[in-house]
């Protein structure tokens, strides 16, 4: 069952949250599982929307790389709301 992550992080900026993104090295190594990444600024902060293939896809993620480089880089962990996805659609690629 496939899975939607929310995570907020006061304080976060565009600039952290790409410094994050490098440490990951999420381009030349996306996680396994892993379906689409969203992020934006909210008040006060960052928000980050990700969707999984499963919650185990996640939480191995969270655990073996997430939590990890956060706390190398000195940044606190965010707070994370999971829920199950019923339905996604994707528009079709442009051509």
């Amino acid at each position: 069952m496939a899975i939607v992550v929310i995570a907020e992080t006061p304080g976060v900026t565009a600039a952290d949250d790409e410094a994050i993104q490098q440490r990951l090295n999420l381009a030349a190594q996306p996680p396994a599982g892993a379906l689409a990444r969203l992020a934006g600024p909210i008040d006060g902060g960052w928000r980050v929307l990700s969707v999984w293939e499963s919650p185990e896809a996640w939480e191995t993620f969270r655990r073996e790389r997430l939590e990890p480089a956060l706390q190398q880089a000195g940044r606190p962990t965010p707070s994370f709301q999971v829920w199950p996805v019923h339905t996604m659609r994707m528009a079709p690629q442009a051509r």
